[in-house]
């Protein structure tokens, strides 16, 4: 039955062959004999005069005319024709493969589609007297022995062991895919991946271009490549390209709480797997989740650059589209069951990538992930392909298994759009001149690979990935690139026709409505990724933000001379000597201001609630203490009944705790709630008062019943019931800046630093909390800066103990740590200059950066400085004897 199916395939390719030349034969010889036999010579016999000419161009047009000037049209048309045919029969006879079409005009089309089609007839004739039986025509094999045929051998495996070698199939006329040294080992060996045998037993021979082998990318229809001595073919050849995409699970949907209790929806959510915001985006819970962290190491590296004492509140700018998947991912980890005390559980969202594989999409509520190596490239097509492509390349460059997107800058403007600054992209994304270069560093990238392990590894390869218009004129280079890299992780996401791959087409919605036969046939219906211009712009600065900062970026050098340093020293010594984060005089600056009643201290340095029942802490991890007996509050007798606020209710205890007098509904609402819909958040604030009443009173065994204060539309905390440690904070911040001497701007920063017990709400990952903590996390630095350089000059000790707090409050300062070895090397305290460089070298790690190298010098020459001057001090002592 197969070998009558293959006799049918080779009919119709004969048929086709000898209708080709028919009509070739027709349009060389026939139409010059209709010319002549019908119309003759349309050219007069002698020259004309030019009275002759005046009279045809003046006089009316006739019929004999008309025809005689078609007929010279028509033998131009034929004379070109002519000469194209000559072109492509001489390019046939030299490369043996299709002449191409591309960028040319209607004639190089038909003369193309003639000659193609009698070259494959020809060619795959010959080919396929080579076949081995039971080999089908998909997978067409073609070997010749210069010993004998190849037996058929019916075990589990067929034995190849007198071929030596194979001939390169020519394209398939109905795709135009073309043979590659991964197609040719697929089918010969068994094993796609080991085309790099066939190009190393095979490199340097003479090609049918007069060229030599060296490029695995580059072969011709007719080719013939020597097979490694013994190859193992199993009956049944699976292609990876045949790999179906992969469904990730969708994460167990919580179960729903009790009655009254339930919680805001997630920001976007409409029933799928992922999150959707406004018309232009629409992207997964793993991209969300990979952008959220992004954003918190963005934070730390824009932190770390904060200089104490400078005053500045300035935080790092967040897109919109960054603080919406920021809350999808809060949203998505907020409903999870609480499994420690205070600290956020983790979301178990789909990863975001594994090796070449990426999300592409949803479909019945699951997420879909397909491999693009394995299916050999994506191609989109359609009104929302550009759309869907740009959702791909950001997750793709924010994985965080090291990919590597390369771009050409041809395409830039399509593919990233021309709001995206070009010149300022994530380390991930390279942009290359054209797709020449593109597929140079593709290729070059490949044999890298290959020549690392010739097999595949067990690790999955960091994927390399090509974003390009589906180019034309390189199709088939490039399909022989992406064959042959399939298994070292290179593959390529292209805006146009793929058939070597998978196509698919989008609809602006996102939709895919079809595809071509194949492995991507599964993706239909599904509904893509898609980003807008404005939202890839955002992102790619994000992840920019991410990397490490250029040296121009990097802090003030110390070699430059730092303010307020006494005179007669070299700019050198005077930055060794002086402490750079005591250069500031934002306090000085500062008016005096009026200090609220509430936040006055009293002399005891305690506030009037000093008693109250109940005692919050949201400086640090967020503690709630309960007093039974405040009058014995000052012997230890308190009660911690943390466990009975949940994490919602902790959230809206440390909200009203930062704003004593009050906090209008519309402030609490946008803060807590930011996007649910407006009519469902009165009843989400009425539920969470009411779980905070039940709360205080299981904690306080119903002696408590509500201690939030409602009047003229604000709530605040009962300053008679609730005493918490952050208006402590908050009021010696306020007598610093009130203060008009030395000693009380010292005895306010003083209680400043004493009440700081660490961040706000230590644990807890909402983002509202972002902008206070960070701010009251500078006030506490600035005051631990103020009361250093009140003390640095008699008495450096307590000055080094001080910066050793503020070490604490801002672990990645890199000036905090200067100022720390300035101290030891005045204190003598030489051995543990390195240990401070290695307490930083280990904190910048965290944010994937490190010392910078002005920083290594001072330490090297803080420690020689003091080695010279014992020196000289010894030296100076012998004379002196």
């Amino acid at each position: 039955m197969r070998r009558a199916g293959h006799g049918v395939v080779v009919a119709a390719r004969l048929l086709r062959g000898l209708l080709a030349t028919v009509i070739l034969v027709a349009l060389l010889g026939g139409l010059p004999w209709a010319l002549i036999r019908f119309i003759g010579w349309p050219l007069p016999d002698h020259l004309p005069t030019l009275a002759e000419i005046e009279g045809v161009l003046l006089g009316p047009m006739t019929a004999n005319f008309l025809l005689r000037f078609l007929a010279c049209l028509s033998w131009v048309v034929w004379a070109l024709f002519a000469v194209d045919v000559a072109r492509c029969a001489i390019e046939v006879a030299h490369d043996m493969r299709v002449p191409g079409a591309i960028a040319a005009g209607p004639l190089r089309h038909v003369t193309a589609a003639l000659i193609g089609a009698i070259l494959i007839a020809i060619v795959g004739h010959r080919v396929d007297h080579g076949l081995t039986a039971g080999t089908s025509s998909s997978t067409e094999a073609v070997t010749t022995s210069d010993v004998r045929p190849v037996a058929h051998m019916h075990n589990s495996a067929e034995r190849i062991v007198a071929a030596r070698s194979v001939v390169a199939l020519a394209p398939d006329p109905e795709t135009g895919v073309h043979d590659s040294l991964w197609r040719i080992a697929q089918r010969t060996l068994g094993d796609g991946n080991r085309w790099p045998e066939i190009f190393d037993l095979n490199r340097g021979k003479p090609q049918p271009n007069g060229g030599v082998f060296d490029r695995p990318s580059l072969i011709f229809p007719g080719e013939e490549f020597k097979l490694p001595t013994e190859a193992t073919a199993p009956p049944e050849i699976r292609s990876p390209s045949t790999t179906a995409p992969v469904e990730q699970p969708t994460p167990k949907a919580p179960e729903p709480p009790p009655a009254g209790d339930t919680p805001p929806p997630r920001p976007g959510a409409s029933g799928e797997a992922g999150f959707r915001w406004g018309e232009e985006l629409f992207v997964g819970l793993g991209l969300a989740s990979a952008v959220s962290a992004a954003l918190l190491i963005a934070r730390r590296r824009h932190r770390r650059r904060y200089r104490p004492g400078s005053g500045d509140r300035t935080d790092l700018p967040v897109a919109p589209v960054v603080y919406q998947l920021r809350l999808a991912h809060l949203r998505a980890t907020e409903d999870e069951p609480d499994t420690t005390d205070g600290e956020p559980p983790t979301a178990s969202e789909p990863p975001l990538a594994q090796g070449s594989t990426l999300p592409v999409g949803v479909r019945d509520d699951r997420e879909v992930a397909l491999d693009l190596a394995s299916v050999h490239g994506l191609g989109l097509i359609g009104e929302g392909a550009p759309a869907a492509a740009r959702a791909l390349l950001v997750a793709a460059a924010a994985a965080h298994s090291g990919p590597r997107v390369i771009c050409p800058a041809e395409d830039a403007d399509a593919l990233l759009g021309h709001r995206t600054d070009q010149t300022k992209l994530p380390a991930g994304v390279q942009l290359v001149g054209n797709v020449e270069a593109a597929l140079d560093a593709l290729e070059a990238e490949t044999l890298a690979r290959a020549r690392q392990s010739p097999n595949a590894q067990a690790e999955p390869w960091p994927p390399v990935l090509l974003v390009a218009r589906a180019p034309e004129r390189h199709r088939q280079r490039l399909q022989a690139v992406l064959d042959n890299g399939s298994g070292f992780g290179v593959t390529g996401l292209l805006l146009g026709q793929w058939p070597a791959g998978v196509t698919a087409y989008v609809r602006a919605e996102g939709t895919v409505s079809a595809t071509n036969p194949g492995p991507g046939e599964r993706l239909r219906g599904m509904r893509m990724f898609r980003l807008g211009d404005d939202h890839l712009a955002d992102l790619l600065a994000l992840l920019r933000q991410t990397e490490t900062p250029d040296e121009s970026d990097r802090q003030n050098t110390p070699d430059e001379p730092e303010p307020g340093l006494r005179a007669g020293k070299s700019a050198r010594d005077q930055s060794d000597a002086g402490l750079e984060i005591l250069s500031g005089t934002a306090d000085l600056a500062d008016p005096p201001v009026p200090i609220p009643p509430q936040q006055r201290p009293s002399p005891t340095g305690n506030q009037q609630d000093a008693l109250a029942p109940l005692r919050v802490t949201v400086l640090g991890p967020v503690r709630v203490w309960w007093r039974p007996r405040p009058a014995q509050a000052a012997e230890g007798v308190e009660n911690e009944v943390t466990s009975a606020f949940q994490p919602r209710v902790r959230e809206l205890l440390v909200f009203l705790s930062l704003h004593p007098d009050g906090v209008s509904r519309e402030a609490l609402i946008a803060a807590l709630w930011p996007a649910s819909p407006p009519e469902k958040t009165t009843n989400a604030l009425n539920t969470s008062l009411s779980r905070l009443r039940r709360a205080i009173g299981a904690a306080t065994d119903g002696a408590l019943s509500d201690v939030v204060v409602t009047g003229e539309g604000r709530y605040r905390l009962d300053p008679g019931l609730v005493e918490v440690d952050y208006h402590r904070f908050a009021a010696a911040v306020a007598a610093r800046r009130a203060a008009t001497n030395q000693q009380d701007r010292i005895d306010a920063n003083r209680r400043a630093v004493e009440s700081y017990a660490g961040p706000l709400a230590d644990g807890m990952s909402t983002e509202w909390l972002e902008t206070a903590r960070e701010s009251i996390r500078r006030d506490a630095i600035d005051a631990v800066a103020a009361l250093a350089r009140a003390l640095v000059d008699e008495d450096p000790q307590q000055t080094l103990d001080l910066l050793e707090i503020a070490r604490a409050f801002d672990p990645h300062n890199e000036l905090v740590y200067r100022d720390i070895m300035r101290l030891q090397e005045r204190l003598g305290q030489l051995d543990a200059i390195p240990r401070t460089l290695i307490l930083l070298t280990t904190r910048l790690a965290e944010v994937d950066d490190q010392p910078s190298p002005q920083t290594i010098s001072l330490a090297e020459r803080l420690q020689r400085r003091h080695d010279l001057r014992t020196d000289a001090a010894g030296h100076g002592y012998s004379k002196a004897g």
